[in-house]
């Protein structure tokens, strides 16, 4: 027999999502392990957030409010110490006259609420919000790592870069006192937890602006207010951290971080300095270190393009290229063709910049320039190893290429990679480059394009209706519909409507009929006709194949794959 409390904390559980009696029980009964009893709840996954805290509201009496950082008065968050609302999670929204309103999740932390009344000394009006809102508002009011950077001006506590710190290369092993090493700490972690793959350390005139890039779009993050006079020592810590020269400043530097984010979660950092009229501006790019599963399963090609490219793979030479901007998936490509083939029987040899991850049972080369070992030099060495296969990261000169081509042509199948836009534009690069026509068009194979577009954020999305005129003027094929998915946005996926990505291809084929416009040099215009001629279905086309299984938007794919003017021509209704 329960308490008449604890039954009232059952049937709470119950409208909030348990599923039976003895489960909501042994909740209500659970003691609080190290952490709030509410907490607790929350953790065990049994409960919606939304409605427990509405129920909450209902036996205790209180309003509750969807709250975000738009709708708070951001005079009042002065009455709370940051270090108090994050170690707390009571987040000051709003006062009046001698009466201050105060959010939490957790009606049941009493001590946590005592302090909050003797550190106001007002009336306190109580509110009830979702614990994912309440943690959110709270980092975009007053930004990441704002506790650590208010006792950093507290204590004048800075960083002069002079002291290397072992603890700062493991990301959960933070100085016990606020310093800038923890802010550092702090910013990463946190683009880690938001699956960022860059993070941008930007001065501006009279401000510092930090940026994420997730999903391949930008986006600013909040930060504590006067950021800028921390700035000098911010980027000499992650420096020292890159193992550069902090004396330096006047010229670019290259370095690199390996960081331990969590248990067996190693992350290897590429960092970039460029000095600009504001100071030093720093960009780090994210990498997973560590072996990685790479399957064609990744890849999301249809059934055509999978016989395309498994017929690609089983030649026993010649060039298979994969071309697209910088971040659009080519080394994922690229490490899931080589684990494809990977086998006892084959030595493969790759030669990259850098190494992004490790493929077992694969000799795999990292170029250094500062030791005259490049992509050309490092291919030489290659060819006397007695390879099977062998991957270049990037072909970007004529002396690469050459030495590409006679590997192919000696026997090995090769992989490498172009900046193009399209697919038979690696073959314009190639010609522009200086190699003869006849070799080019006796050894590529195949030639894949590829970009990445945005998914669909599976808890916003909805059908929309898009205008027959406006389908047809994009090349999406009428016949099947004018209702496609698209995301409204969430807090789930930041307010964007996608999460995630996935690839789309155009794979060409080099034919008899694209070898003869090959050896004459025509443009590629003519070559990209007789291409699709030959079957080649564009990027767009392939896009359509995306919208049409609910992964992805009409105007994400028309951004993709023309540009964001195509999108204001006409608009979805």
């Amino acid at each position: 027999m329960i308490s008449p409390r604890r039954q009232a904390l059952v049937e709470v559980l119950r409208a909030s999502g348990v599923q039976d009696e003895e489960s909501a029980v042994a909740l209500a009964t659970m003691p609080a392990a190290g952490d709030s009893w509410t907490a607790e709840v929350l953790n065990s996954g049994k409960v919606d957030e939304v409605k427990f805290a509405a129920e909450l509201g209902k036996l205790f009496n209180a309003p509750v409010e969807s709250l975000s950082a738009s709708r708070i008065d951001r005079a009042a968050l002065p009455l709370l110490p940051s270090a108090f609302v994050f170690k707390h999670h009571i987040l000051p929204i709003g006062q009046k006259d001698d009466a201050v309103r105060l959010a939490t999740y957790d009606v049941f932390n009493s001590t946590a609420r005592g302090l909050a009344a003797q550190l106001t000394s007002k009336k306190i009006e109580w509110i009830l919000a979702p614990r994912t809102l309440l943690l959110r508002t709270i980092k975009e009011a007053y930004g990441v790592g704002a506790e650590t950077f208010d006792e950093i001006l507290k204590s004048n506590r800075g960083y002069d870069g002079g002291e290397e710190r072992d603890q700062g290369m493991d990301l959960n092993a933070d100085d016990p006192a606020a310093s800038v090493v923890k802010f550092v700490n702090q910013i990463i972690r946190e683009a880690i937890a938001e699956r960022a793959t860059d993070i941008h350390v930007e001065p501006l005139e009279n401000d510092l602006r930090i940026r994420y890039r997730i999903d391949g779009m930008l986006h600013e993050v909040a930060v504590p207010a006067q950021l800028r006079v921390l700035q000098s020592a911010i980027i000499s810590r992650l420096k020292v951290m890159a193992h550069m020269d902090i004396a330096e400043k006047r010229l670019p530097q290259d370095g690199r971080i390996n960081l331990q984010a969590g248990v067996g979660q190693a992350i290897d950092v590429r960092v970039s300095t460029i000095p600009t009229v504001n100071g030093e501006s720093i960009s780090l790019r994210l990498l997973t270190r560590g072996e990685q599963q790479f399957g064609f399963e990744r890849l999301g090609l249809s059934p055509r393009q999978d016989a395309i490219v498994h017929a690609a793979l089983a030649q026993p030479n010649g060039i298979i290229l994969v071309t697209g901007p910088t971040g659009c998936g080519k080394s994922t490509s690229l490490y899931s063709f080589l684990s494809s083939i990977n086998s006892v029987q084959r030595r493969i040899i790759t030669i990259e910049e850098p190494v992004e991850y490790r493929l077992p049972g694969v000799s795999q080369i990292d170029v250094k320039p500062e030791i005259n070992l490049t992509f050309a030099n490092g291919l030489r060495s290659i060819l006397r190893q007695d390879p099977n296969v062998i991957m270049v990261g990037e072909i970007r000169d004529f002396e690469t290429a050459e030495i590409a081509i006679r590997a192919a042509m000696t026997g090995h199948l090769v992989f490498s990679t172009l900046h193009t836009n399209d697919a038979v534009g690696g073959i314009t690069r190639l010609l522009d480059m200086g190699v003869e026509p006849f070799l080019l068009s006796s050894v590529v194979r195949t030639i894949i394009a590829q970009r990445l577009v945005r998914c669909i954020c599976p808890d916003c999305a909805a059908l929309v209706s898009y205008p027959t005129a406006y389908l047809r003027e994009i090349g999406f094929p009428v016949e099947a519909g004018p209702y496609w998915k698209r995301g409204a946005g969430c807090d789930h996926c930041r307010q964007t409507g996608y999460r995630g990505r996935a690839a789309i291809y155009e794979l060409c084929v080099v034919t008899d009929g694209l070898r003869r416009l090959i050896v004459r040099k025509s443009p590629g215009g003519d070559l990209k006709q007789r291409a699709t001629l030959d079957g080649m279905e564009t990027l767009r086309q392939d896009g359509w194949r995306r919208v049409r299984a609910g992964q992805t938007s009409v105007e994400e794919v028309v951004r993709v794959t023309q540009g964001d003017e195509a999108l204001a021509e006409a608009d979805p209704e």
